[in-house]
């Protein structure tokens, strides 16, 4: 059903769980795995802002490679920018004709980010995402990960 899947992370121990559900997910459709992890807007210079990139991917690298190559995956892609997060995974989602993205929610209480009630509990990059994205998006709730249910 799925070719193509486009994760976005915020290389956490929140995410590493979102991960193992896109992981699966790709091994499950034999698809491709685009993992994308965002810097937000840095205001460096070029050369800072490569250098920033260079480390992000190596730590994406350190986070998922391994993990993915264990269990026989090969089909990933990573995909590090600065910029606004919502802008750039949504524009690598309509230029890679993505199929499904799977993302998390806010890994903060609503009032403790700052956030309104227009965000509420899946946080403000998470709603952002799911109103411009150009594909389904699949979000994995905290009560799906192992110690952040609630209640």
């Amino acid at each position: 059903m799925f070719k193509k899947i486009l994760y976005g992370s915020c290389l956490t121990e929140y995410c590493g769980h979102i991960f193992n559900f896109a992981l699966n997910l790709a091994k499950e459709n034999n698809a491709n795995l685009w993992i994308y992890h965002g810097l937000g807007r840095l205001n460096l210079s070029e050369e800072k802002v490569n250098e920033a990139i260079k480390e992000a991917e190596a730590r994406v690298t350190k986070a998922y490679v391994d993990r993915m190559k264990k269990q026989g995956f090969t089909n990933y892609m990573i995909n590090v920018s600065d910029g606004d997060e919502v802008n750039e995974i949504t524009k690598l989602a309509k230029n890679t004709k993505i199929d499904v993205m799977v993302i998390g929610t806010s890994t903060k209480a609503p009032i403790e980010a700052g956030e309104g009630i227009t965000t509420g509990i899946l946080g403000p990059t998470a709603t952002k995402t799911i109103l411009n994205a150009p594909c389904p998006v699949i979000v994995v709730p905290p009560a799906l990960i192992p110690g952040m249910a609630q209640g």
